[in-house]
């Protein structure tokens, strides 16, 4: 007579370990977006995954998910060193394209607030004005002072006599400008009098046009 009786021990189908999965998908989240915060999990299930399918006489499978989810968290790893070196040539250059950009706007405020100089004197009939009174007047945008605007903070003074003005504009922080500037009615653009804030040996000095 045959024993028709069913053994689980062998019928039974092997069922993915949980944890395979689960170090398969940190693995993948260890590559793409979170890096070594998925990639510690991702390591650690992996081992266990694989052991514990070891241990289970065929009753676990998905070894191999949970040799993909070590691969990718090991590999996370590697990926830190390769991001810091990117990060240490790519944020100076981003910088100094900001820097070099807040520069350019700055020369070109202040070549602006100049001609408004021009024409408020033969409005005045022979008096150069400050910054309020060329905003006051609609020869400047009203945002140029006393805020600061494009990374620089723009200031005219007026001398005692009104026949003569300095504009000036200086950086807001080192992040947004290297070089602070100043324009007289002569109309020359310079490099700011104070030396912290001007190429070595050049304060003072007419600057390059941008």
């Amino acid at each position: 007579m045959n024993n028709t009786t069913p053994n689980p021990e062998f019928d039974e189908m092997p069922k993915t370990d949980g944890k395979a999965i689960a170090s398969l998908v940190c693995g993948i989240a260890s590559i793409t977006v979170l890096f070594i915060l998925a990639g510690i999990p991702a390591i650690i299930l992996g081992h266990i995954s694989r052991s514990e399918i070891r241990k289970s006489a065929g009753r676990l499978r998905g070894e191999g998910m949970a040799l993909a989810g070590l691969i990718m968290g090991y590999l996370s790893f590697a990926i830190i060193p390769l991001l810091i070196i990117i990060a240490a040539i790519v944020v100076p250059s981003l910088l100094r394209s900001r820097q070099a950009a807040h520069e350019t706007s700055a020369v070109f405020t202040l070549r602006k607030i100049h001609a408004a100089e021009e024409m408020y004197i033969v409005d005045t009939g022979g008096s150069f004005g400050k910054m309020n009174d060329l905003i006051g007047r609609n020869l400047v945008e009203s945002n140029l002072f006393p805020s600061a605007h494009d990374g620089y903070n723009f200031d005219v003074t007026v001398d005692s006599s009104g026949k003569e003005f300095t504009a000036t504009a200086e950086p807001e922080s080192t992040a947004t400008g290297r070089y602070g500037y100043f324009v007289s009615s002569d109309g020359e653009i310079r490099y700011s009098m104070d030396e912290s804030l001007a190429p070595a040996g050049r304060a003072g000095q007419p600057a390059p046009a941008p």
